[in-house]
């Protein structure tokens, strides 16, 4: 390598992130080798490697990928433990501040703290919480405020007064988030400690203005902005706002999805685009001056961006990378540039070691990465020259930012832009003018007359945007949801990258020797295992090694060998080494339920699919990703087991993106016909009967490998009960191996009555409790004939009180574990040969 510190900063990086990802009983056992490796290099004899000249350096790469391991593998340990309290009392600082319709949001470093109860403890433990040692760290801690409008839609008037430095003292929920608990899951913790948060805190009541501090300019400025925008449409106005700050608080769920089809959502994050485009912006701008000046104009302006944003996290990361990229331009070329983005990246780490798992920080590394190394590689196409110059350079860093940062965006969000290179390209100029003329305009918001025109100017060009980024949205598979590609995706993607910058030859080379070498090993150790043969096996076996070392050339070889590695990586990654497990996931839906049955052979069926409402759709947001992550892209079935939304709510968009064998719901009757089934199931599936299956008592669905779902109710349509949906639920019994898990939906006590007296085996080794843990559930006669190794219970964030008391005191009183998603995180149980084993995602 040209520049060692980059391969020394590359190796921090690289140990950073093994540490961080590496699961915990791994790590250990990666340090111990690197430990192994360490002392393996003080006992150097020349010869073993290349020679006197490289071990220094050798030393240097393994002390920084030792220490890299080290420092990312203890960053978990500065997160926060979960806090969830109610009546909080709170003085503090407010440092941000954003009013809309309905609600204000904004962020408060904490002073004093009081008080405080929690459902979780009781009465004298919430006092020694509020007293305790735990409100000591809580101090200067900056959490997100939100402040909701109440029922009549009203927000409390003294809050309305409030504004950026002030400070006030009000009641609040305060809540830590809790552990990630579904793979591939959002980590909300992780994401608010890179940003400086701890957590959340809801406004309870009103607020009192202790002091008034003085707002920053920039704040006011962009107080002063929003107010100039009211004159124009406020769907509008939002999007602009996206663009100029970052704040896509404003901007319709509608109009989010439309840029996220389209790839270009990147453009509301206030980091490494809006970055880029006033980094290319302010450098077109000063083309005029000497390169020192104009370089030192452009970090200026960054710097001043950073701060008009807030000084988020995301922003001042993206500008720290840009201000590199430009500092790097001070040199002799890209070396120098891609050694302060790495150095960049370092000192990043180094100030928070959580950093490297930040996807933000990830893209925005990968996609500056790009631009600085795979620019100049693309540029030199044939196919670019006979575009115009400056869209040659901007087709070349979109297609290089793409190339880098493929992975990551698949892998994070399991959706493929199909068109997402041309909106891009597109956008370039046009958002990119927009965010000039209108950041001219919020220049000039001191004065209304003279901003407008500029505002103006700037929403003609965004409703021009607007219009074909709707085209485009609408073209059919402009984006697809997409398996996860898995680590050999990751490896032969960014593995092609580097041979191509590396250079062939130079890769051919070096594998040619490493086989030459591994042949000479091999020949030594048949030698010695020859000596050990009968003589006329032994003249045989030299025979055929003199022809492999003599008569067989290099290049008739290779195929062979690497044809056996492909076997070894074969057997090691095949579905036939894989455990002889069937497995059934609760997954973490919050209030509502959705149930993964895999079975051995990996035929998949899903039961229900979580919660919809206006704000969130657990089927796209939860369900659909968590089937993505797991490899899943084809349902042998889905079954519903009754019309309630947090039931039924996310099968729309699981039907519409994963390929489904058929749909099973329960057999009610003409009950298919009232509005919350029509509402829920899609349109063209209510008349599609060789899809839509309706089941009955002493159905059963066969599964493989022995195992099989038997229909227990409902056993007929019943009328006048406590809730009719919860008491026609589709009821289950999953058997295999001789265990059985017994999935009861939302059925209450009349249908569990019906069930009973029908006397079917109702033993089971985990049972489901029905609806949430509710006490309409607890059917003494069913659960005393049970005797269950655990139970679950699918649960959320409610208000019906879910799980009841008493439902938890009856298990608790049996002395049976209660395993629960609001607390232990989607759970997945594996039924085979070993019994059953619980595996609690948090």
């Amino acid at each position: 390598m040209k520049d060692p510190w980059i391969g020394r900063a590359t190796a921090l990086l690289i140990g950073g992130v093994s540490g961080a990802y590496l699961p915990e009983q791994v790590r250990l056992w990666a340090f111990g080798v690197l430990i192994l490796l360490g002392v393996r290099l003080v006992f150097w004899r020349p010869r073993d490697f290349f020679g006197r000249v490289f071990r220094p350096e050798i030393l240097l790469l393994g002390a920084s990928l030792l220490f890299g391991n080290a420092y990312g593998a203890l960053a978990d340990r500065t997160l926060l433990d979960p806090i969830s309290l109610d009546h909080v009392g709170i003085v503090g600082h407010i440092q941000d501040w954003n009013i809309s319709e309905d609600k204000i949001v904004g962020i408060v470093r904490v002073e004093e703290v009081e008080g405080g109860t929690s459902k979780d403890t009781s009465d004298t433990a919430d006092t020694a919480y509020a007293l305790g040692e735990h409100w000591r760290g809580l101090y200067g801690q900056s959490y997100r405020l939100t402040v909701y409008a109440d029922r009549l839609g009203q927000i409390p008037g003294e809050w309305m007064r409030v504004q950026q430095g002030d400070c006030v003292s009000f009641l609040a929920r305060l809540e830590r988030p809790k552990p990630i608990g579904t793979p591939g899951a959002f980590d909300l913790r992780l994401y608010y400690a890179v940003r400086g948060l701890s957590g959340t805190l809801s406004a309870q009541g009103d607020v009192v203005l202790l002091s008034a501090g003085q707002s920053s300019l920039t704040w006011k400025i962009r107080q002063q902005v929003r107010s100039r925008l009211q004159a124009w449409d406020p769907e509008e106005t939002g999007v602009l706002e996206g663009i100029f700050f970052g704040d896509s608080s404003r901007i319709p769920d509608v109009v989010q999805e439309r840029y996220k089809v389209t790839g270009v959502l990147h453009v509301f994050a206030a980091s490494g685009s809006n970055v880029a485009f006033v980094l290319g912006l302010s450098w077109m701008l000063l083309c005029f001056l000497p390169k020192q000046l104009r370089i030192s104009g452009t970090v200026v302006v960054l710097l001043l961006y950073a701060a008009l944003c807030g000084g988020n996290a995301p922003i001042v990361r993206a500008t720290v990378l840009g201000i590199v990229v430009l500092l790097g331009r001070l040199g002799r070329g890209n070396v120098a540039t891609l050694r302060w983005l790495c150095f960049a990246a370092v000192a990043l780490f180094i100030q928070n070691p959580l950093i490297i798992q930040d996807l933000g920080f990830q893209l925005s590394f990968a996609a500056a990465w790009g631009l600085v190394v795979l620019t100049p590689r693309i540029l030199k196409g044939k196919w670019l020259e006979r575009l115009p110059k400056l869209l040659r350079f901007a087709v070349a860093g979109t297609f290089a930012a793409q190339i880098a940062t493929l992975p990551l965006l698949i892998s994070a969000f399991h959706r493929l832009s199909l068109i997402g290179f041309f909106a891009n390209v597109f956008i370039l100029f046009i958002l990119g003018s927009v965010l000039e003329v209108g950041l001219v305009g919020v220049i000039l918001s001191f004065s209304g007359w003279l901003s407008a025109p500029f505002f103006q100017a700037s929403l003609w060009l965004l409703a021009g945007t607007n219009t074909i980024l709707k085209m485009l949205a609408e073209i059919p598979y402009a984006d697809v949801w997409v398996l996860n590609p898995g680590p050999l995706f990751w490896i032969i993607w960014y593995g092609g990258i580097g041979i191509i910058l590396w250079g062939r030859e130079r890769v051919l080379f070096a594998v040619k020797v490493s086989l030459i070498q591994l042949s000479r090993g091999l020949s030594g150790s048949a030698l010695k295992i020859l000596e050990h043969c009968p003589l006329r096996l032994r003249g045989v076996l030299q025979r055929l090694q003199v022809t492999m070392l003599t008569r067989v050339r290099f290049r008739e070889w290779l195929p062979i060998r690497i044809g056996g590695i492909l076997l070894i990586v074969l057997f090691l990654w095949s579905p036939w080494n894989l455990q002889n497990d069937l497995e059934v996931v609760l997954i973490d839906v919050g209030q509502g339920d959705a149930i993964l049955i895999r079975t051995p052979e990996n035929h998949a069926i899903l039961l229900d699919a979580g919660p919809r409402s206006d704000r969130f759709d657990a089927g796209e947001r939860i369900v659909l990703p968590y089937l993505l992550q797991s490899r899943i892209g084809h349902l042998d079935a889905l079954l519903i087991t009754h019309e309630h939304q947090d039931h039924i709510g996310g099968v729309r968009a699981v039907l519409a993106n994963i390929p489904t064998d058929w749909v099973g719901i329960p057999d009610v009757a003409e009950q298919l016909e009232n509005e919350e089934w029509q509402e829920g199931l899609p349109f063209e599936l209510l008349y599609q009967s060789e899809r839509l299956r309706t089941l009955q008592v002493g159905d059963r669905i066969e599964l493989d490998s022995g195992a099989w779902l038997d229909v227990l109710g409902p056993t007929k349509v019943l009328r006048g009960t406590h809730s009719d949906p919860n008491n026609n639920s589709l009821v289950l019994k999953l058997n295999y191996m001789g265990q059985s898990i017994m999935l009861t939906a939302d059925m209450e006590q009349e249908e569990m009555e019906e069930i009973f007296e029908t006397g079917v085996d109702l033993e089971n080794s985990i049972f489901k409790v029905p609806h949430h843990g509710s006490r309409f559930s607890l059917y003494h006669p069913w659960l005393d004939g049970i005797h269950p190794q655990a139970v679950c219970i699918s649960v959320g964030k409610n208000t019906f009180g879910h799980p009841s008391p008493e439902i938890l005191s009856y298990w608790e009183e049996r002395h049976i574990p209660v395993y629960r998603t609001d607390e232990h995180g989607t759970i997945q149980f594996r039924i085979g040969e070993r019994g059953v084993e619980i595996l609690p995602g948090r």
